[in-house]
């Protein structure tokens, strides 16, 4: 009983289920092509390790360590990050069965057992499917690889590491499906809200104080502006000056561009409607999703420093360059699964939007316009902080020319086809509405 109700959910929210066993998939394939390649790139070289944890020992690793050893943790957290809010988006959208299950008297190992079926064979599919596509770019790679003489092999060692960490990324995905199908159905039965249960930070008391605010504001704008400044000069550490243009970004966002668009709305939001409500939700979208931006740029400049700091050989550099393309994409899907979890519950506004005479050719424009806003303001920071890296890099001869074309592509591709699959989906929201 509780197999086939969990097959006709699955068949009822098949966009959902596709996204999932999408994200399954290219983990899959990524960490497949990723251990094997990482095993043909050290091959023969000797390990380099650190004895004291300082930051010359570690700048030292980063010039003469392997590649793959130096990227194993960071491309395993980040699958892990990506997959953590696929769950969230997955789970999210299961709420309301899973809270009208707990009113007919469905036990919580019940739940638990229907979840876990759908992942189970979610997980089923794209697995297999997975690891195939990688023994097929492994084919790929070798022909690449040809001159170098680095033939990438099917390794014992390689695959221990693989079946390793995927048994670790399905134990934790299957728990924290079950937490959240929990969680999440438990608060919507008691009427409650997922939002309710997080705490609101109480801002800190000299942060009331103008003249202590606009300094914070100042400090923020030199730490979002101060690695421009450093990339022109070529200085290294992409990824640590990325991290510091974060802090920056995150403090301007809050104390800047959310007061900013609040007193557009309130002064001109009577004379454009579509402006104004696209730049509501443009607001909220920002402040829900904004960790997830945040991660994709210091993704791109880490990757981008494993790139030009060190001497690869060609086989580091196609492992680099895998990894910055799954990365990319990975990581551009976790930008989309973060919005169209908050999107989900979007039909409640567009609906009131609706009883107050609003028209579907307005709403279409509002969900527009506050697309375009949302994935032009991730593009225009990504041309601003990662264009000019690559400009240093480019002026500096670190890096091919054709190296970066394909950084270029890797960067803005993903996002694209992120920006068209959120339109596909809100649409579907905007047609439940109507």
């Amino acid at each position: 009983m509780i197999f086939r109700e969990a097959i006709r959910s699955l068949k009822n929210s098949r966009s959902k289920a596709v996204f999932f066993a999408l994200t399954f998939y290219l983990t899959t394939a990524l960490l497949f092509v990723y251990f094997n390649l990482a095993e043909a790139a050290q091959a023969g070289k000797p390990e380099t390790f650190i004895n004291a944890y300082n930051l010359a020992d570690l700048t030292q690793m980063l010039m003469e360590g392997n590649a793959g050893n130096l990227m194993m943790v960071f491309v395993v957290i980040m699958c892990s990050i990506d997959l953590f809010f696929c769950n969230d988006f997955f789970v999210k959208n299961k709420a309301k069965e899973l809270a009208v299950r707990l009113i007919c008297g469905a036990t919580y190992l019940q739940l638990a057992a229907y979840l876990l079926i759908q992942t189970m064979i979610l997980m089923a599919i794209a697995i297999p499917l997975g690891i195939g596509t990688g023994y097929g770019l492994i084919h790929i790679l070798n022909g690449m690889l040809a001159e170098s003489g680095v033939v990438v092999k099917v390794t014992s060692y390689a695959m221990v590491e693989f079946v390793s960490v995927m048994i670790f990324i399905i134990f934790w995905t299957t728990l924290l499906n079950c937490s959240f199908a929990y969680k999440s159905g438990a608060v919507l039965l008691a009427g409650g809200n997922m939002n309710a249960l997080m705490k609101k930070e109480k801002p800190f008391r000299m942060a009331k104080i103008p003249l202590f605010r606009i300094l914070i504001d100042l400090a923020a704008a030199v730490l979002a502006i101060l690695p421009l400044y450093n990339f022109f000069r070529g200085e290294s550490g992409l990824g640590v000056h990325m991290v510091i243009a974060c802090v920056g970004l995150e403090r301007l966002t809050t104390s800047v561009l959310i007061p900013l668009l609040n007193r557009y709305n309130r002064k001109k939001g009577m004379n454009n409607t579509v402006t104004a409500a696209a730049m509501g939700f443009f607001r909220r979208d920002i402040r829900f999703s904004k960790i997830t931006i945040y991660l994709f740029l210091c993704d791109l400049l880490i990757l981008m420093t494993m790139l030009s700091a060190r001497e690869n050989d060609l086989a580091e550099i196609m492992l680099i360059m895998i990894s910055f393309a799954a990365i990319s994409f990975l990581q551009a899907m976790t930008i989309m699964f973060r919005i169209e979890t908050d999107l989900s519950d979007r039909g409640r506004e567009y609906a009131i939007l609706s009883y107050i005479g609003t028209e579907e050719e307005k709403k279409k424009k509002i969900m527009h316009r506050e697309i375009s806003m949302y994935y032009g303001s991730i593009i225009l920071l990504v041309v601003i902080y990662a264009g000019t890296a690559v400009y240093s890099l480019y002026r500096s001869q670190a890096v091919s020319t054709q190296l970066i074309l394909m950084m270029t592509g890797m960067s803005f591709i993903p996002l694209l086809a992120a920006d068209l699959m959120t339109r596909i989906y809100y649409s579907g929201i905007l047609k439940q509405a109507s």
